[in-house]
């Protein structure tokens, strides 16, 4: 306990000396108390804590009031909803949890009843699109992992339908790092309508007695001479496909390193070419319509032109680019196994005929790099990289006698490489196992959300004690009492090297290791992902060259008063009526969205350049009925137009049997059952003809089936 403060967080709708106090998640508790709020917050120093303080002050202001806490994957949500249960005290029934997996009946239904839902972005997104239910009376919506308030993601959708549907929003975004730079964390406080950023570093006055230290080992790595000249073999191979590139200027033949992104950006800017092939007029400047491209002098398909180029070798010889520095890279910081595994899928590719694929399997390179493989042996020509896991593991158990770490790997298939190696090499002593994402392909099945969250909770318990995890380690799950990180390879990003390194350090020191292999790929991560770290650091530290939002006007929710008797059988019994109106809410906001964007466009300085140059623009030439195009959407989203005569009802032969026996036959609109089937039988309707077509009926509206009886409703016409 820190001297002059209370050991707890205690108060209404706080559970009782449960939430551990630090005094750095006061401070930023009240500075976001009252103002949409970004906060940033090292991975380990509880982000989780303010938004349950914050979850607490908001119960209290709005006793009617909902929280919506938001959390990008399945298993975040679980570990969200837990969170609230273990610290705040309210009715646990009224914490729920919205995924895909819960039909939009019971959605409907949860949403109402509770207090605080936990849910995965686009769901939300989905249920407010079709007017399940509003964000009118939501008195918070927390966005975990804020870094993905990005482009068209389900974030920035349901953000700014709070701001334009609630009297007093209140946002608060949470993520341990934004951004590299100052656009990225621009763009996260634009789309979260963000009035306030508070960022807390390590070295803080109200942080530091609070952490502890991670000392980081850049572990660096020679590569033996097999694989040397392996790698150099590989790469003349490589040359003589840049040459191709170089000779037709369709590169910098000066870089002194190429990527895979080189080779990746050629094909996406001469498939946007392609596609916008009609728009390369000399009079429409470079910066407009085609400022998305890579190369803008010259441009890629002018060259192409000129030198009368054939646009399939040049996909072609991009590809296998591509798949020759994926395979450099794989011999050089994985392992050999990896690379003929990866050399095996190329034959695979070869042999149904794909040419980036032959033209590697056919050289004299690769036949070579084959046979020597085969002669010396995969063992023998194993990554240096191993040993040095091993003797890192070995000096964490002998020396700090820590039984708990993690292992970060960018592949899956070196997960279960070194799961493999390592159970073998500690079968006696260490449980090891891997943690991987959910998606499955077809030689790589995938975690279930029950398999992950049953992992995390054994290697909570120590039963597990080596992880071997993929990304979806990174972000945002609880993995507490970690003494050491392992990273198998650098990553190239800031966020990602700041998410890995904060699992550890959390209740002790801690150590992270970064495995690096010099000369190679591993060094320019490194170099990028630390630059992009130190960049962020120095904006947010100044946080006032940001544009925050200053024009947001708050009055008290009113809350419409509780709705009895609702339950999940009326939408069930209104499904069809509903599912009606969705269409057309939909309908509606898809008129809306077309509409502002054509409002947008008229009034930006693009419309007016592109008028200056003579465009024609098709509202120029037609006015807009605005009539008319709801008319055409709701057309398109499959909305009947109710002007129009309706097209007569197909009702088959038998169903309208069935309709005139019940019709004849029927004593005070009902008919016995049993008599029902015996009159069917001599039509010859029986068996599953006789119950598909009553169903049929049934469904239709002219019959209704009771316990022993059949009721007649309607006549066909």
């Amino acid at each position: 306990m820190h001297t002059g403060f209370p050991e707890y967080f205690n108060g209404t709708f706080l559970k009782q000396n449960k939430v551990f106090y630090r005094h750095y998640q006061n401070n930023i508790f009240h500075a976001c108390k009252n103002k949409n709020s970004l906060v940033i917050l090292p991975t380990g120093l509880g982000k989780t804590i303010i938004g349950i303080l914050l979850v607490a002050n908001t119960l209290r202001r709005y006793s009617k009031g909902k929280v919506i806490i938001l959390a990008p994957t399945r298993p975040l949500v679980s570990q969200h909803k837990s969170s609230c249960k273990n610290f705040l005290a309210i009715n646990e029934e009224e914490i729920v949890s919205l995924t895909g997996k819960v039909s939009p009946e019971k959605r409907i239904l949860l949403f109402k009843e509770s207090r605080i839902i936990v849910s995965t972005p686009q769901i939300i997104k989905n249920d407010i699109e079709r007017g399940r239910y509003n964000l009118k009376e939501i008195a918070l919506i927390i966005f975990d992992e804020a870094h993905r308030c990005k482009g068209n993601y389900a974030y920035n959708f349901i953000s700014g339908e709070y701001i334009n549907s609630c009297t007093d929003p209140l946002i608060l975004g949470l993520t341990a790092s934004p951004g590299k730079d100052y656009e990225h964390i621009q763009q996260i406080c634009d789309n979260l309508y963000i009035e306030n950023v508070v960022f807390k570093y390590y070295e803080d006055n109200d942080v530091k007695d609070y952490i502890h230290e991670i000392d980081t080992f850049l572990e660096r790595i020679e590569l033996p001479i097999k694989l040397i000249e392996l790698s150099e073999v590989w790469d003349h191979l490589f040359k003589n496909y840049l040459r191709f590139f170089i000779e037709r200027d369709l590169i910098n033949p000066y870089k002194k390193y190429y990527s895979k992104l080189d080779f990746l950006r050629i094909s996406h800017d001469l498939t946007y070419s392609l596609k916008y092939e009609n728009c390369h007029d000399s009079k429409i400047p470079d910066g407009d319509l085609l400022e998305h491209l890579y190369f803008k002098s010259p441009k890629i398909i002018d060259i192409i032109k000129e030198k009368k180029l054939n646009i399939q070798s040049i996909f072609s010889y991009c590809s296998s680019c591509i798949s020759m520095l994926h395979a450099k890279d794989l011999l050089e910081t994985q392992d050999i196994s990896l690379f003929k595994s990866f050399l095996e899928k190329l034959k695979y590719k070869a042999d149904q005929d794909i040419l980036s694929a032959k033209r590697i399997i056919n050289s004299e390179n690769y036949k070579f790099i084959n046979s020597i493989i085969e002669k010396v042996g995969q063992s023998n020509l194993s990554h240096p990289k191993i040993n040095k896991l091993f003797s890192i593991i070995r000096e964490e158990l002998e020396e700090f006698q820590n039984k708990k770490i993690i292992i970060f790997t960018q592949y899956r298939e070196m997960a279960e490489f070194l799961k493999n190696k390592l159970r073998e090499e500690y079968k006696n002593h260490l449980v090891i196992e891997k943690f991987i994402g959910q998606t499955t392909k077809i030689d790589d099945c995938g975690f279930p959300q029950l398999k992950q969250i049953e992992i995390l909770q054994e290697f909570r318990e120590d039963k597990i004690n080596i992880l071997i995890a993929t990304s979806v380690a990174e972000e945002g799950l609880d993995i507490p009492n970690v003494d050491a990180i392992i990273f198998y390879e650098p990553v190239p990003s800031e966020i990602r090297l700041i998410q890995r390194r904060g699992r550890t350090g959390r209740f002790a020191a801690g150590r992270c290791y970064i495995l690096l292999t010099e000369n190679t790929v591993d060094v320019p991560f490194h170099i990028v992902a630390r630059r992009k770290e130190n960049e962020m650091n120095s904006i947010l530290m100044e946080p006032k060259q940001l544009e925050l939002n200053k024009n947001l006007k708050r009055e008290k929710i009113k809350f419409s008063p509780n709705v009895n008797n609702y339950s999940e059988l009326d939408n069930i019994n209104n499904f069809k009526e509903r599912r009606e109106k969705e269409k057309e809410i939909l309908a509606d906001r898809s008129i809306e969205e077309v509409i502002i964007e054509i409002d947008n466009f008229a009034k930006s300085s693009e419309y007016k350049k592109l008028k200056n140059y003579g465009v024609s623009f098709i509202s120029d030439i037609i006015e807009i009925d605005k009539d008319k195009l709801k008319k055409n959407v709701l057309k398109l989203k499959g909305k009947k137009n109710n002007n129009v005569e309706e097209r007569k009802q197909y009702i088959n032969r038998n169903v309208k049997t069935l309709i005139t026996i019940v019709k004849t036959y029927n004593e005070n609109g009902k008919l016995d059952f049993s008599k029902f089937q015996d009159l069917a039988e001599d039509e010859d309707i029986t068996d599953k003809k006789f119950y598909a077509h009553l169903n049929q009926a049934c469904y239709l509206g002219f019959l209704k089936k009771q316990t022993n009886c059949i009721q007649f409703i309607k006549d066909y016409d």
